[in-house]
């Protein structure tokens, strides 16, 4: 090689300079070469899912334990909210990993008070729940819920004499009626089988109109759920 550039050495120089440039970049270039074809690879394997999910098992069954904090009033401009407690427990059943449908029955109170000038006074009304729900998961720790509430009244009560025939703080039955309720819920996996939950409530039923006391409620509600089976622990 050396002796077809004899005639001019300055070519050969040149010549020589070149080549052990190539050689350089091919060196540094390399490495990056191999480095994208592993992480090729391996976003095949994302892409196409070749692995086992490990995670896909699910409980079709769960039971939970909870209680609430409700935060309610009547749906006007002369009652103020009232902080009261409900408990209850819930049956869960999952069609999918994704997917499941709730019901259950709650223990429910719903508190406020008057701001009228005539009138100060609370009341708290208690009923038992029964929700019929769509849970969606999005992921094992998060769902996000939404269905219907029958409530059934079992007492409505005044701090002060609201049925004057009997000289009672409990109103008359035809006063408040059963109802339903619609509902907004999401649902988070804090700790282990403990979760923590934020809903939305509001019912509405037509009553007199000329009535201080009606049937049109809505409520903000915090609850801490307790899982009687482990949901993270795959079934035997």
């Amino acid at each position: 090689m050396k002796a077809l550039f004899s005639s001019n050495p300055f070519n050969y120089t040149i010549f020589k300079l070149m080549y052990l440039s190539r050689i350089k970049w091919f060196c540094l270039l390399f490495p990056f070469f191999l480095s994208g074809l592993a992480q090729g690879d391996a976003n095949l394997l994302l892409q196409y899912n070749k692995g086992p999910d490990l995670d896909a098992f699910y409980r079709k069954w769960n039971f939970d334990l909870h209680s609430h904090m409700v935060y309610g009033n009547m749906r006007g401009n002369y009652t103020n909210r009232k902080i009261s407690f409900s408990s209850g427990t819930y049956i869960q059943y999952k069609f999918s990993k994704t997917f499941a449908l709730n019901s259950g029955l709650d223990y429910f109170k719903l508190s406020y008070q008057y701001s009228l000038w005539k009138n100060q006074s609370y009341d708290q009304l208690t009923y038992l729940s029964f929700p019929l729900s769509l849970r969606v998961f999005p992921s094992r720790k998060l769902h996000f819920e939404t269905g219907l509430f029958y409530n059934l009244i079992l007492r409505a009560q005044n701090t002060e004499i609201v049925d004057l025939k009997n000289r009672s703080n409990e109103y008359p039955q035809e006063v408040f009626k059963n109802n339903f309720a619609w509902f907004f819920a999401t649902q988070y996996n804090v700790w282990k089988r403990f979760d923590v939950s934020l809903q939305y409530r509001f019912f509405k039923r037509a009553t007199d109109p000329l009535s201080d006391q009606k049937n049109n409620f809505d409520a903000f509600v915090l609850g801490v759920h307790f899982f009687v089976l482990n949901p993270k622990k795959k079934p035997m």
